[in-house]
């Protein structure tokens, strides 16, 4: 649940950054230098934390497969908290070269643009290579070899049997492996043209052109991708927001009864001795 907020949070925080990018294709760019630095940073922030999720959440449903008893038993605890904030952390360390090398600068058509050209095209290359490597390589390879574990556990526990728990259990795994299937070929296809594409750039094999253009408006529909793919195979997503909006609401009920009857309480006090002082005086 938690890493699924964590994947909604980057995914919201890229689409929120996105119309600079938008606007300053069919115009320029409308911020300065601070903005520009910002808003590279934090959209290769919000990117990496996405599939830095994708490769814990696909790692929890592995283990939660192979491993259910442990994984029943240790629920989303203090430790998985500070595991999303560690995700947070590590990326937004890796990307803060980014906001060094972001700056509004004018183009071959003196149109102002926020282009990255500080450190160079060796600088580039080195930088965005290992970047590409690091969260697109290896987390896909994860994924997919993670998912075929997971089918192939899922395959060897169909056994016939007639406990309804255990047959529950296995219906809602192979819910939440699809959901993690679904997922991992959203990002894939959303995100592996624009990969491929950036790093060409960066070596002069490809051109920024329509196949580039289209690349981008695949990532940004991969953020739309997201919520509606898991709000589709993850039934249970919406009970899970429900209850915890329930829950938040009572609270508010309950400490604004204990509030209002602590206040009648200290009304009440207030006059008995309003009373006694009186009859004190009489």
């Amino acid at each position: 649940m938690w890493c699924v907020a964590n994947l909604a949070s980057a995914d919201l925080l890229f689409t929120c950054l996105t119309p600079f990018n938008a606007i300053s294709v069919v115009w320029r760019w409308v911020g300065g230098n601070a903005t520009c630095k910002l808003q590279g940073f934090l959209i290769e922030t919000s990117y990496s934390s996405s599939i830095t999720t994708l490769v814990v959440i696909s790692y929890l449903r592995l283990k939660a497969v192979t491993d259910p008893f442990n994984s029943r038993s240790g629920r989303f605890s203090s430790r998985e908290y500070m595991k999303l904030v560690t995700i947070w952390c590590i990326c937004l360390v890796i990307c803060l070269p980014i906001a060094h090398i972001y700056r509004v600068e004018p183009n071959e058509d003196g149109k102002l643009v926020c282009a990255n050209t500080t450190w160079g095209s060796t600088g580039r290359q080195i930088y965005y290579t290992v970047h590409a490597i690091v969260f697109f390589v290896i987390p896909l390879t994860y994924m997919i070899v993670t998912q075929r574990k997971i089918s192939r556990s899922l395959r060897a526990n169909i056994v016939p049997m007639r406990n309804s728990h255990i047959m529950k259990s296995n219906q809602r795994q192979k819910r939440v492996a699809k959901t993690l299937a679904a997922l991992s070929l959203a990002f894939f296809m959303c995100w592996s043209s624009f990969m491929i594409l950036r790093t060409l750039m960066y070596f002069n094999l490809a051109s920024h052109g329509l196949g580039w253009r289209a690349a981008q408006l695949m990532v940004f529909l991969n953020t739309a991708l997201d919520p509606l793919l898991y709000g589709y195979y993850g039934g249970n997503l919406k009970s899970k927001v429900r209850s915890i909006l329930r829950c938040n609401y009572q609270n508010r009920l309950n400490r604004a009864d204990s509030i209002a009857l602590t206040a009648s309480h200290s009304g009440h006090s207030l006059g008995i001795r309003e009373a006694h002082s009186t009859a004190s005086k009489d």
